[in-house]
């Protein structure tokens, strides 16, 4: 069963979500089939969000999905508690969409180019700007496109972030910092300027 010591934790305490997340965790410890449908309810759009952007696909983003769910449910009892419930089950889908794409082989080409604009001096209308940004995120790699994921899509902080992908926060720290500039000079190369 779970760690007596996890009610005393502040994040637990100070937040009724993670609360539910982890009486949830304590069901599906001992078996319910009903608190991880309740868990899945709760933060699946999210998990299967983060899957997509790791993957560019559909059918192993719902392959990670189910395989975390899988493992959610062998290792609920196994929950420390060093981060929420939802980092943790970030970290589990991180995880299996990192193994995912190394086990298939990378079935949308990255390589492709975006168009000309009809006219340079034009700005880039809003949508263009939201297209080319999520196109050139595809072309980072993936370490650098899963922090940028957490840090700027989940709202994870760098040291749940850190949690997630099983790396020391430098790491982390240093990924943000190189997938920035890489976009960046992407974007600019593009013709789009970016704030700095």
């Amino acid at each position: 069963m779970l760690n007596s010591k996890l009610q005393d934790r502040k994040f637990i305490l100070n937040n009724p979500a993670g609360n539910a997340d982890l009486i949830c965790l304590q069901r599906i410890a001992a078996g319910d089939e009903q608190a991880l449908r309740n868990l899945y309810n709760r933060h699946g759009q999210r998990l299967y969000a983060y899957a997509l952007r790791l993957t560019g696909c559909a059918d192993l983003a719902n392959e990670a999905v189910q395989e975390s769910l899988l493992a959610i449910w062998q290792g609920a009892g196994a929950f420390r508690g060093d981060a929420a419930v939802s980092t943790w089950m970030l970290g589990i889908v991180h995880h299996k969409a990192v193994d995912l794409l190394r086990r298939k082989p990378q079935q949308v080409s990255l390589r492709e180019e975006m168009p000309a604009c009809a006219d340079e001096n034009e700005p880039f209308s809003a949508l263009e700007r939201r297209e080319l940004i999520r196109r050139y995120l595809q072309k980072l790699p993936s370490d650098q496109q899963a922090v940028l994921d957490l840090v700027f899509y989940q709202g994870k902080t760098l040291a749940e972030a850190a949690i997630i992908m099983n790396c020391p926060l430098g790491t982390v720290k240093s990924r943000l910092n190189q997938a920035k500039t890489n976009l960046r000079g992407l974007l600019k190369r593009a013709g789009m300027e970016t704030e700095e």
